[in-house]
């Protein structure tokens, strides 16, 4: 019987938002292949309200097949008016609505693993009226989940709440305890659990067995950066042993952009950095996420 987790790490997913996040996601896809990476969780528009229709899943599945590229994962629309836990009843169906949209997304393009949502949480430095804000949005997102879990059921899909930056778990939690294996679970953002208002490896661990979805990164524990496995100050060893011993058999996926690393040229935007900077940045970035990878096999 082949090994299952060493299946699994012969290949690396990247996030397709490497560069821009909004536009022809073409030339980053290529950039993407050329690099080596065989798998990709689709990252374009998720800070916008964005709804996909049969024209741009058309022509983003003929790229995935071009470039011989693989959906893992979609990154689903977050700081968005459409939002699945706004206390406004009708941002909140609205939220549903493209919630599902992206679950279509997934079945056209043939994702292979799941859809990521970000979440409410209280931080460890939220002040009370932020705290009142936030327990509103928890009480709609209950609501909403309560829904979802048919609709994620009848069209075989699951979704994954990731770990967010300063979260006390508290929100995170009472989902795990309440709702199904089956239809949720969470995605370890490595990045997240680093940021030095909480860090979060041991709550990580504490749930490995729900991991669903990755969003590996590095940072310097200061700011939500997306960098490179190995540039910054996060633990990689804990990490790799978070994910050998958690329920996790998808490709790992590195959710990066080029914007703050040593490879961003600021004279042009993240969207238009020079062909010769892309490449760059993913030969490098190949090669670290390679390296972790191997430290999970071990």
């Amino acid at each position: 019987m082949p090994n299952r987790r060493s299946e699994r790490i012969m290949n690396l997913s990247v996030s397709s938002n490497v560069g821009a996040s909004c536009g022809d996601p073409e030339n980053s896809l290529r950039q993407i292949s050329e690099a080596g990476f065989t798998h990709i969780m689709w990252g374009h528009h998720w800070n916008s309200d964005f709804a996909y229709g049969k024209h741009e899943l058309t022509a983003i599945k003929e790229m995935l097949k071009r470039y011989n590229l693989t959906l893992q994962d979609v990154h689903g629309c977050a700081n968005a008016e459409k939002s699945f836990f706004s206390p406004l009843e009708y941002q909140r169906r609205a939220g549903i609505d493209l919630i599902v949209n992206r679950i279509e997304m997934m079945k056209t393009l043939g994702a292979t693993g799941v859809l990521v949502m970000h979440q409410p949480r209280i931080k460890t430095d939220s002040s009370p009226a932020e705290i009142a804000y936030k327990r509103r949005q928890f009480e709609s997102l209950l609501r909403s989940m309560d829904e979802l879990i048919p609709i994620l059921e009848k069209m075989d899909a699951r979704i994954a709440l990731e770990n967010m930056p300063g979260d006390t778990w508290e929100f995170q939690r009472h989902l795990l305890d309440t709702y199904p294996a089956k239809q949720f679970g969470f995605c370890f953002d490595s990045g997240h659990a680093n940021i030095h208002l909480r860090n979060q490896l041991d709550d990580c661990y504490e749930y490995r067995s729900r991991i669903i979805a990755v969003h590996l990164h590095d940072n310097d524990s200061m700011g939500d950066q997306h960098t490179a496995p190995f540039t910054g100050t996060l633990d990689w060893t804990r990490v790799a042993d978070i994910l050998k011993n958690s329920s996790f058999k998808g490709v790992l996926n590195f959710e990066l952009h080029i914007k703050l690393s040593s490879f961003m040229n600021p004279e042009f935007s993240q969207g238009e950095q020079p062909e010769e900077n892309m490449r760059s940045f993913l030969a490098d970035a190949y090669k670290r996420c390679r390296k972790f990878a191997e430290m999970c096999r071990k």
